[in-house]
């Protein structure tokens, strides 16, 4: 085919081509424009929506929140007072544990007249007992087991009496005095 056009011509349709690309770029970019201003403008109001639920939300949990602070008030304040207690319980003397501590010591043959345990005689007051054996053989025991023991400091025997002046069946009296340590009544 030959192109019997003019010049002149030829330019034109050329230029027009030109344009039209041009037209078309100019139309994609626009779209692409548009659709980039109505994808943020999307995003923006999803994001407000949000952001006010989110704001009731916490408004809401603030207004639960005020209620349990009341609660959570009197628990601080259960929590504090047990706290205190269980300082005065670990202060606690057990005098059952010091009364069957003590008894395991005993020899057979061996009784308590009398024993008295006050708070005194834990913190360091001597405390006096009366004694009653069988024989003074067991009363020798009586002392070493008294002696080796960490229950007790200061184990003296002041008397010993074999006169007969005991209880039934224990004639030998004995007077003692010692000092108990808090490991008596563990």
């Amino acid at each position: 085919m030959i192109n019997l056009l003019p010049i002149d011509k030829k330019a034109e349709i050329r230029a027009a081509r030109t344009n039209l690309i041009l037209v078309r770029y100019i139309t994609i970019l626009i779209v692409a424009t548009v659709f980039v201003l109505g994808a943020m403008y999307a995003t923006t109001t999803i994001l407000g929506f949000t952001k006010t639920s989110s704001e009731q939300t916490i408004a809401a949990n603030d207004l639960r929140a005020d209620v349990y602070s009341s609660t959570k008030a009197q628990v601080d304040a259960l929590s504090a007072s047990l706290s205190e207690s269980k300082v005065l319980l670990d202060q606690e003397v057990r005098y059952s544990k010091a009364f069957v501590n003590i008894a395991q010591l005993m020899p057979p043959g061996t009784v308590f007249g009398k024993l008295e345990l006050t708070s005194e005689s834990f913190s360091g007051a001597p405390t006096s007992a009366k004694l009653y054996a069988k024989t003074s053989a067991v009363t020798e025991t009586l002392r070493k087991n008294f002696e080796g023991s960490p229950m007790f400091t200061g184990v003296s025997f002041q008397t010993i009496v074999e006169s007969g002046s005991g209880i039934d069946g224990y004639p030998v009296s004995v007077d003692m005095t010692f000092t108990l340590t808090k490991a008596a009544a563990l």
